[in-house]
């Protein structure tokens, strides 16, 4: 079981950045946008992992989905692992 850890992060974000980013929280249905922040960082600590070809083809599915399929950043990973494995 993996320990939890709070951690504060602040940073600077643009009036349109900001809009941009609570439409997406509003649109996927998130709580607030430490759960977009963190979908973030998940997914960016995800991608090093992967292979270049699982890469580059994850980025596209994110890009495809987004604002579409309401679906978050793992469980787009999650399916294209699963993509691969088959």
């Amino acid at each position: 079981m993996a320990l939890v850890t709070e951690v504060t992060v602040a940073t600077k974000i643009g009036s349109e950045e900001l809009k941009r980013i609570d439409a997406i929280v509003r649109r996927r249905g998130l709580l607030n946008r430490s759960d977009f922040v963190r979908e973030a960082i998940w997914l960016y600590l995800s991608l090093p992992s992967l292979e270049t070809q699982a890469r580059l083809r994850m980025l596209r599915l994110v890009n495809e989905s987004v604002g579409v399929s309401g679906k978050s950043a793992r469980q787009l990973i999650e399916e294209a692992r699963k993509q691969e494995d088959i």
